[in-house]
């Protein structure tokens, strides 16, 4: 057997990636919003502070509160990998860097939180500058790890 045909029989875990459209109204949602479901936890880079959510209760927040549609991106993932992102993100959470459109939005902390992972949100030959949503929607339409999408409408 193969070591990527044994890496692909250990990834029984998901994580879901989620991806909401913009809002010109909220500070950097113009261009969308990044968040990362992990057990029915969401976390997502907000511009005061992260932003910690079930599941059901953020989604629900995207479709009626902020009226958005959300796309999320089931990846396949191992025990460790699952781990290792829920350590980093418990680690950027904590020291709560200030938000910048740049370099710590909500886009540019899922690709640092996944960057201690061999898992790729965005094309890095293509980041020239600040990585959005739509980049790393791109990315993961193509991602090998890619289980499913779901569609989460707005109300």
């Amino acid at each position: 057997m193969e070591i990527n045909e044994t890496k692909k029989m250990d990834r029984n875990e998901t994580v879901e990636i989620l991806i909401s459209d913009s809002r010109l109204i909220s500070m950097g949602s113009q261009f969308g919003h990044v968040a990362l479901n992990i057990n029915n936890t969401v976390y997502g880079r907000a511009p005061n502070a992260w932003d910690v959510d079930n599941k059901v209760n953020y989604i629900f927040r995207q479709q009626v509160a902020m009226h958005r549609d959300t796309w999320g991106y089931v990846l396949a993932v191992t025990k460790e990998e699952k781990a290792k992102l829920l350590e980093e993100l418990m680690k950027h959470k904590a020291i709560n860097r200030k938000y910048n459109l740049i370099n710590n939005s909500c886009s540019s902390a899922m690709v640092n939180v996944f960057s201690v992972t061999d898992i790729l949100i965005v094309d890095p030959r293509w980041n020239f500058g600040a990585i959005t949503p739509a980049d790393i929607m791109n990315s993961l339409k193509k991602s090998p790890r890619l289980i499913k999408q779901i569609i989460y409408p707005k109300k």
